[in-house]
């Protein structure tokens, strides 16, 4: 492994655990076993770089294996249904964890970046991870999701909805990393059967109807809104 990837696997875990303002650059390069404390600086220029790096050493392949699952479905035939949706969006990540033995750390690095207010890195939002390398699955899924949405609900909760589709995903699935590496899921059974409900719920989050008071009120909200425009 370069130098470079190594920085990468190591912040990746040290932001995981502690959060990006916890992790100092001097940290990273040590517990990466650098001499110069300054590795982090020369190799990222910043904080803000080693972030954007390791978004881009992940969600790259991530996508390519998301758009090929989107491709699937459509061949199936159901693409915008919203269990493919939701599994297009789950599965690679899911697929991560499998694949590194030695336990992995980039959802809740996910979570942290995300859901977290950080002194040198701006926190990320979803219209920012979609103009990233390794961020056309993402958009494509929330075109259609949106698209999708808006047979039933009023703009307002469109994006509301999205968000807390999202929102939910990301921290089940940082909350299966952490237990996984903790040492199993006990009384949630397997990691497959995690993954299987996960899907059901998420799918569910997008198709909930609305009480006819919630709709009400997103239809005058989003009239108000037009009128003040």
């Amino acid at each position: 492994m370069s130098t470079k990837l190594y920085l990468i696997a190591t912040a990746e875990r040290l932001f995981a655990e502690h959060g990006i303002n916890a992790v100092s650059m001097r940290k990273i390069a040590a517990d990466a076993g650098q001499r110069n404390d300054n590795a982090v600086k020369y190799h990222f220029d910043s904080k803000q770089g080693l972030v954007d790096a390791i978004f881009e050493h992940r969600q790259v392949p991530i996508d390519a294996r998301r758009v090929a699952l989107i491709d699937t479905f459509d061949s199936e035939g159901r693409g915008s249904d919203p269990y493919a949706i939701a599994e297009a969006f789950v599965r690679p990540l899911a697929e991560l964890l499998d694949g590194a033995p030695s336990g992995s750390w980039y959802l809740r690095f996910c979570v942290q970046a995300a859901y977290s207010v950080h002194r040198d890195v701006p926190t990320l939002t979803l219209t920012k991870l979609e103009a990233r390398p390794g961020g056309r699955g993402l958009a494509v899924l929330r075109e259609r999701a949106y698209g999708m949405l808006r047979d039933t609900l009023p703009e307002p909760l469109v994006a509301q909805r999205w968000w807390h589709f999202t929102g939910f995903l990301a921290h089940a699935l940082a909350d299966l990393e952490a237990r996984r590496h903790a040492g199993g899921l006990h009384e949630l059974g397997s990691a497959e059967l995690f993954v299987a409900g996960l899907l059901d719920s998420a799918a569910a989050v997008l198709t909930a109807p609305c009480r006819p008071s919630t709709l009400r009120q997103a239809r005058a909200e989003a009239g108000a809104a037009v009128r003040s425009s």
